[in-house]
């Protein structure tokens, strides 16, 4: 546009108005050369002036030839001015950028598109869904029996393993139930369930320890020593699959002792191949098991009682075994019975 008008403007100044470059250089030759006729000394200046006329006219056919190849349309001009005007509306509204203003439209297009087809999206969401809820429950349902398989064979090793602990009419029984929901997305035998992150299964484990009693959840068998008992039972069946670092026993010789004792001990041994183990016992048969042994005493120190833990020494820990056999007095005896204690625990 700017050439457009430029070239215009120059075309109208040395050739198109009135008072051109073109028609002044005209009436000035023309002077010059009736001079020239008067006096001679003129005669240069007139031919100068007809030099000057031709370039200006040279110049002129060449700006007017330029302009005429100029493809020019004032209305698309305009169009293009409000284009640009529009664009740059967009640019501050969404971005800054062309780039931003594209993105923007592709989203607007794509949420155009949903708007149009949104029936369809919405049974395509519906097929995807109903998809997953098979192929869920499907899993749930396999990984549920396989639940139940393992729950069978656990039972039976945690109460052979109860025998052994001094529990011989211990049972074992693994609850399975699950929470019925009709939004639920696991579909079982055409009843619905809900979902969570291990399947659908609910699962309680419930245990008698004494003959004729019901089973109870663990939590609420009534002796410590039995808790401690059946957990060292559960402990040892799955000692290679689980992984807690540390396991603590308290109480755990209550109500035994003699070989059922030294059989919880051994158990205890073989347990602590996988985790660290923590006993709080009174018998030596259990004692004698430990790598390592301390002892906590209390005593009276500026009338207040103060416990205290020490860490036993081999032979310290074997004149404690003896003691725990003995009583307050060791003798001969029980420290032979300690010795061979200790030496069959790290057998």
């Amino acid at each position: 546009e700017r050439i457009f008008s430029s070239t215009n403007t120059l075309h109208e100044i040395l050739y198109a108005n009135d008072d051109s470059v073109h028609n002044r250089l005209v009436e000035a030759r023309n002077i010059l050369q009736d001079l020239a006729r008067i006096d001679k000394s003129f005669s240069d200046s007139a031919n100068d002036a007809q030099t000057a006329q031709a370039l200006v006219d040279e110049i002129t056919k060449f700006v007017q030839r330029y302009n005429s190849r100029i493809d020019f349309n004032a209305e698309r001009l305009e169009e293009l001015r409000e284009r640009l005007s529009a664009l740059a509306t967009l640019k501050k509204k969404y971005g800054g950028t062309i780039a931003d203003v594209l993105a923007y439209r592709e989203q607007i297009a794509k949420e155009i598109e949903l708007a149009e087809n949104f029936e369809d999206e919405i049974a395509k969401w519906e097929k995807r869904i109903r998809t997953q809820q098979e192929n869920l429950s499907d899993i749930a349902e396999r990984l549920s029996q396989k639940r139940k398989d393992t729950a069978n064979r656990l039972s039976r090793a945690i109460v052979e393993e109860l025998k052994k602990l001094g529990i011989p009419e211990g049972r074992l029984e693994v609850r399975f139930s699950a929470t019925k929901d009709k939004d639920g997305d696991i579909l079982i035998n055409g009843t619905r369930y809900a979902a969570n992150a291990n399947g659908y299964d609910e699962v309680e484990f419930l245990i008698s320890t004494n003959l004729g009693e019901d089973v109870k959840p663990l939590s609420k068998v009534a002796s410590g020593g039995e808790i401690s008992r059946v957990m060292l039972a559960l402990k040892t069946v799955l000692a290679k699959s689980d992984r807690l670092p540390i396991l603590v026993f308290d109480e755990i010789d209550t109500g035994v002792s003699g070989k059922i004792a030294q059989a919880v001990g051994f158990s205890m041994k073989d347990l602590s191949r996988y985790h660290q183990i923590i006993a709080i016992t009174h018998l030596p048969q259990i004692a004698a098991m430990a790598d390592v042994h301390f002892r906590v005493s209390k005593k009276s120190i500026n009338q207040r009682t103060v416990s205290s833990v020490e860490v036993l020494s081999d032979e310290e820990h074997k004149k404690e075994v003896a003691r725990l056999l003995s009583g307050t007095e060791i003798t001969e005896a029980s420290l032979q019975s300690a010795a061979e204690l200790i030496e069959a625990g790290r057998e």
